[in-house]
């Protein structure tokens, strides 16, 4: 389990940050903020979707309770006696020691720390040699409802997993946003560059990001069609994903063509390991066919990712003729994303709407814009998963990285409408001046 806990202070677009968390797969967060109103944080939780409020614990005025559907308290010292209806809930508390875990039956969870070097505190040391730690998980006083705290980063988070915690808890780590962040690719390759990796790689630039690569498929394609694929094999794609992941600080991964069910395997593998040790945004793209008509995925392939990789994505981005063709799989006639953007450009009107559906919020959004007469529209799909991948890195949460995705998918439908780069359909073109 992944837990994180708030800054002690609000910052601008905190709620908005809070909120991308847990549409990228948070499972429960701490509300802590020492010293604030009730009324800043009634303030801060207003604009959390409500669905969202059973996976947050509270730590200060839980009279709060009575207000919003809390699924877990935390009970601390610097608190009087917490009201009778504070018992019904799931509750946690922190521990210092190990002798103070001893003692924390009561609870249906306990955080130890610190159990690493501190990154938001100055001095705050590691209060345990890894030795003891063992040595308690041995014994069985850390185990599966106990979480480390303290230090916690992507880096070092499966050093706690080894030593018997149950999950992590992160503070400093979890809210770091890189300047330049880091978008990893999961894609094919197209030697004329309006698709796959290469278009990702124009795409996430523009956007303000740095692309790291992992290629699942080698294509021999132009802008008249797809002439063959030739699917890279599972061990290669596993290779490439662990030289990234072990190297660089991954804020959000991007996948196209997922050729086999064994590419698809091990990139479910490592995304589920990876998101075990954080939050980590996922983009999926799941292109079933080219536009030439040529097949891209199995349909073995197709049900294993709808079955097992959807539900660790933080949206999936159909076309309308991919869309049915899931729906057509799926068991019970729905797809099981935690949020799926179904793009309308294949419909033969003058606009085109794209309604990203909120799954877990219970609730859609349509963006719609008039089309741009253009017979260069080869990569659309990988430019907006790409955009939108990039700026959910960037922070952003879901409804708002697609908008702005769709902005830069404009600008880059309008800078290549006139150019005249091959005999078929064309890429598309990021045409900033300097």
């Amino acid at each position: 389990m992944y837990i994180v806990v708030t800054q002690p202070y609000f910052f601008e677009g905190e709620a908005e940050r809070i909120t991308l968390l847990f549409q990228a797969g948070l499972q429960r967060l701490h509300l802590r903020k020492p010293g604030s109103s009730i009324d800043d944080c009634r303030r801060l939780l207003r604009d959390i979707p409500r669905c969202y409020h059973a996976r947050i614990a509270l730590h200060d005025h839980y009279s709060l309770i009575e207000e919003f559907e809390f699924g877990y308290v935390h009970l601390t010292a610097r608190n009087s006696p917490p009201p009778s209806i504070v018992w019904r809930h799931a509750l946690s508390t922190s521990c210092h020691s190990l002798q103070e875990l001893r003692q924390s039956d009561r609870y249906d969870y306990v955080s130890l720390s610190p159990i690493f070097d501190s990154i938001s505190k100055v001095g705050y040391k590691a209060a345990f040699s890894r030795e003891e730690l063992l040595a308690a998980r041995d014994e069985g006083i850390i185990n599966e409802k106990v979480m480390a705290l303290g230090g916690i980063s992507w880096e070092n988070a499966e050093q706690a997993y080894e030593m018997g915690f149950g999950g992590v808890m992160a503070l400093g780590d979890a809210w770091r946003t890189e300047q330049l962040p880091i978008v990893l690719s999961l894609a094919g390759s197209d030697p004329s560059a309006g698709a796959g990796i290469q278009q990702d790689l124009k795409t996430i630039t523009h956007c303000g990001g740095y692309a790291a690569t992992v290629i699942t498929s080698l294509t021999a394609q132009n802008t008249l069609g797809v002439r063959t694929v030739q699917p890279v094999s599972a061990e290669m794609v596993e290779a490439q994903m662990d030289v990234v992941f072990s190297d660089m600080r991954v804020a959000a991964v991007k996948i196209g063509i997922i050729p086999n069910v064994e590419v698809a395997q091990v990139i479910t593998q490592r995304i589920r390991r990876e998101q075990r040790r954080r939050v980590l945004p996922v983009v999926l793209d799941p292109v079933m066919f080219s536009t030439s008509g040529a097949r891209l995925m199995s349909e073995e392939c197709i049900a294993y990712v709808a079955r097992e990789l959807f539900p660790l994505c933080t949206l999936v981005t159909p076309n309308i003729p991919e869309y049915e063709h899931l729906l057509r799989l799926s068991p019970d006639g729905a797809l099981h994303a935690r949020a799926f953007l179904l793009k309308g450009g294949h419909r033969a009107d003058s606009h085109s709407t794209d309604t990203l559906f909120l799954q877990e919020e219970g609730r859609r959004v349509d963006y719609t814009q008039p089309k741009i007469p253009s017979t260069n529209l080869h990569g659309t799909g990988c430019t907006l998963s790409s955009a939108i991948a990039c700026t959910l890195a960037q922070g952003h949460a879901l409804e708002m990285a697609v908008a702005v995705a769709k902005k830069h998918v404009t600008q880059a439908i309008e800078g290549g409408k006139d150019l005249r780069l091959g005999h078929g359909n064309g890429p598309l073109w990021f045409n900033v001046k300097h």
